[in-house]
């Protein structure tokens, strides 16, 4: 600090303050000038729809002299050179230009060419992009700024929604006349968010999307939508995108699954770089990409990466851009990131009139490879929402300046929104992933709407609880339903807390005069409701009337350790014969139970997104795990008896190729001291002759055939996904089921009941994707049982399935 203030009283430095001013203006006059003596800028654009065309290679006349356009399309050589330029880039024709004063605007066009991947044909010798990209891959540790540097970093995000309208339908249609003349000066939608970065080697990684704003809305929520389609750089061994996950080429296997090409060889700033394009072998069978490369030669880093995926079955395209930059000359790091998604028009009524196109666009700034980070900054949570209320904090934190279409976009959308309440939109879209339907200060809740099981048949109801607006943090409510099939009514009502709408943390009380399924073991899941768990409560056969008080209390305790305590006391009235008991001829009496216990589920390394929509999981294949530890009380005629519950379930997934996934689950359970069948396990099975195919449990075992209270089960599931490099939709998934089970009863008992203590078997395979319908997909499956408990008449071991899932 002496130093610094002897320096400000040197002589030198206080005629540097007089005359700084005059030595910027003289610095900048000649740097401009040179600029504009020595240099010639030009930008290259799609000759069709004069986009700017990122990544393209300039050489300068013959020689292997060149550069490469930004992202923006444009570049700068010395003029000297540039006597002719010969540009090429993957998917258009290579054009060579003269440049002359004919050609003062700088602009060059180049005209896209139709690429179809023809059958790779191997001759003899080494393919030197091959021997270029195992160097690549072998590199890929040191160049990966994940595995080898802490860092930080803030992203500013841009995208913009527009429908393409052809040129050819202007003339003609009054409608694409209204759409292209709305297009040239606005967008359909514009969004913007910044947000900060942090990774910790090797994997921990967060960002908080601290500042947004929607053209339209108030509410910024939907704003962290530029930040999800593409990944954060390019070396994973899946890239996703769009939630789909492609083989990279820069991987191991990637280099068996593509065909890669060298281009061109092009110095730049003395650099050499290695042009390679990329093409999926017309064999593999794998979500492919296609694209190209600029690898710098020195360091067998990434510098350009453009990549599509144009999957015929997905209603959409993704092509993605991404330039690194070697910092410090040791280190690449992403500069800039930009997407381009295309959702088709599908040719029908519902369908918007021409293909809707986004384009989003993340600038990397302000990076710090020395951060000061600690293990505690990190949680499960990899993307978390921070916006605040207030958009004006985009104009403080914007990287750069709004173009006049983005302008005009902003103007004209936030008065329309402001004159059509369209946040209303947004909150009725976060209520109905949730589960309710807004109405006004009320909440409809959707599950008492309608509902059905194989039980209670056809159900329809009404649950309403008070919104957040009415009030705050707790929500009162009840319900009512009727049972058709049961002729039973079903009502109740309750109390919730959750310091936010989509938290994970909440404390609840309710009472409910209701049927609920008997025999079955559950799992705490949080509030991510799956297929697996709908169909399962569709498929439920035996029920018993139950007047019960339920309290709990739920939360994510640490990282991947999230849980609940409850505590429960029920009045049950079993109103069938169990089928387990086949010598009954009376139901079970009636008895109260009381009991209380805690629920825990842990996913190695989960990683979780936080919005306003809601907590979601990222696509993960390592362990999970669920606990259960119940205690009970059980009162019948007079005695009583306490009781305790272990039970527990694990699941692994395992890729087995680009297009195979193994998936493996045990689950088992003990109950030590018991009194009544009631609290027996007994819901394992859906078997029907013909019905929906149900995950994890057995398709050829009757509901509740057998009871236990010890058991133990296994599921096996071996998908191979078919024709994904293929043309065409059909894109068929086969799946190779295997399913055992043992379960007995430790405990002498009056009644005799059937147990399954000599192994349960049955296999199957499942045809599954054969065809969607919006977004679902579906398939048929056969199973058949065999082993110890196999049926003496052939066609009952039998069990033919439909097989029904979500297709995004």
């Amino acid at each position: 600090m002496a130093c610094s203030q002897h320096l400000k009283r040197h002589p030198f430095f206080q005629i540097h303050k007089i005359t700084k001013p005059v030595l910027w203006a003289v610095f900048l006059m000649v740097t401009g000038l040179s600029q504009a003596l020595g240099q010639f800028h030009g930008t290259i654009l799609d000759e069709e729809t004069q986009e700017p065309i990122p990544f393209a290679n300039i050489v300068f006349g013959d020689a292997q002299n060149g550069t490469i356009s930004d992202l923006n399309g444009t570049f700068t050589i010395p003029e000297s050179t540039a006597d002719s330029l010969t540009i090429s880039c993957v998917g258009y024709h290579s054009k060579s230009f003269l440049v002359n004063n004919a050609n003062t605007s700088g602009l060059f066009h180049l005209s896209p060419k139709t690429i179809e991947l023809q059958t790779v044909n191997v001759f003899p010798g080494v393919n030197p992009a091959l021997e270029i990209m195992n160097k690549v891959v072998d590199h890929c540790p040191a160049n990966n700024p994940d595995l080898c540097t802490n860092y930080s970093c803030i992203l500013y995000h841009k995208m913009s929604f527009s429908l393409e309208v052809p040129d050819s339908a202007a003339p003609e249609d009054s409608l694409a006349r209204k759409f292209m003349d709305f297009s040239k000066n606005n967008h359909l939608l514009l969004m913007e968010s910044v947000s900060e970065k942090k990774h910790m080697m090797p994997d921990k990684n967060n960002e908080r999307i601290i500042s947004g704003r929607v053209s339209g809305l108030k509410d910024p929520d939907l704003a962290v939508l530029p930040s999800q389609i593409q990944p954060f750089g390019f070396y994973s061994r899946y890239i996703g995108l769009m939630d789909i996950q492609h083989l990279n080429p820069v991987s191991k296997a990637g280099l068996k699954h593509y065909f890669f090409i060298l281009e061109d060889t092009i110095i730049e700033n003395r650099d050499t770089l290695f042009y390679i394009t990329f093409q999926p072998r017309k064999s593999s069978n794998i979500k492919p990409l296609s694209g190209s490369f600029h690898i710098h030669k020195k360091t067998y880093g990434i510098k350009n990466i453009r990549a599509r995926s144009n999957l015929p079955s997905a209603p959409f395209e993704v092509e993605i851009n991404q330039s690194y930059e070697l910092i410090d000359e040791k280190q690449w790091f992403p500069a800039q990131l930009e997407s381009k998604l295309v959702i088709h028009s599908m040719g029908n009524s519902n369908s918007l009139p021409y293909p809707m196109v986004g384009r989003a666009k993340s600038m990397v700034t302000a990076v710090n490879l020395e951060p000061d980070l600690k293990k505690r900054d990190f949680s499960a949570f990899v993307l978390e929402d921070h916006m605040r209320a207030d958009t004006n904090d985009i104009k403080i934190r914007r990287y750069e300046p709004l173009t006049a279409k983005d302008s005009s976009t902003y103007y004209l959308l936030d008065s329309i929104g402001r004159a059509n309440n369209l946040d209303n939109l947004v909150k009725l879209q976060k209520e109905l992933i949730r589960g309710y339907l807004p109405a006004g200060p009320l909440l409809i809740d959707l599950k008492h709407l309608i509902g059905y099981n194989s039980f209670e048949g056809l159900k329809l109801g009404m649950g309403i609880w008070t919104g957040r607006e009415l009030t705050g943090d707790f929500s009162v409510g009840g319900f009512f339903s009727h049972s058709f099939e049961a002729e039973t009514n079903n009502y109740g009502g309750g109390i919730k807390w959750k310091p936010e709408a989509h938290s994970q943390t909440g404390i609840s009380f309710s009472y409910s005069h209701a049927l609920q399924p008997t025999g079955d073991f559950l799992f705490h899941q949080g509030n991510m409701m799956s297929v697996e768990d709908l169909l399962r409560t569709m498929a439920v056969a035996t029920m018993d009337k139950q007047d019960r008080y339920y309290g709990s209390v739920e939360a994510r305790f640490w990282g991947p350790l999230s849980g609940k305590l409850f505590f429960s006391q029920s009045d049950i009235e079993p109103v069938r014969l169990y089928n387990f008991i086949p010598d009954a001829e009376a139901p079970v009496a009636p008895f109260s139970n009381i009991e209380y216990g805690l629920k825990l589920r842990w996913a190695y390394k989960e990683k979780l997104s936080k919005t306003a929509f809601g907590v979601f999981p990222k696509s993960n294949t390592g362990p999970r795990l669920w606990f259960n530890i119940i205690a009970g009380l059980q009162e019948s005629n007079g005695q009583s008896e306490y009781y305790t519950k272990l039970e527990a379930q694990v699941e692994k997934s395992f890729r087995t190729g680009p297009a195979a996934q193994t998936t493996l689950r045990f689950a088992g359970a003990t109950i030590d001291g018991w009194n009544t069948p009631t609290n027996l396990y007994s819901f394992f099975g859906t078997f029907a002759p013909f019905s929906v195919e149900i995950p994890y449990m057995f398709a050829t075992m009757g509901p509740n055939e057998f009871a236990a209270d010890r058991f133990i089960v296994a599921f096996l599931n071996h998908k191979i996904l078919l024709r994904q490099n293929k043309p065409g939709n059909f894109k068929p998934e086969i799946n190779f089921v295997t399913r055992a089970g043992w379960g007995d009863i430790a405990a002498d008992h009056q009644l005799s009941m059937k147990t399954f203590n000599q192994g349960f078997f049955e296999s199957g395979i499942l045809f599954d994707n054969l065809f969607k319908v919006l977004f679902i997909k579906y398939g048929l499956g056969v199973h058949y049982r065999y082993g110890p408990y196999q049926n003496a008449d052939g066609i009952d071991n039998w069990s033919f399935r439909v097989a029904l899932d979500f297709a995004f």
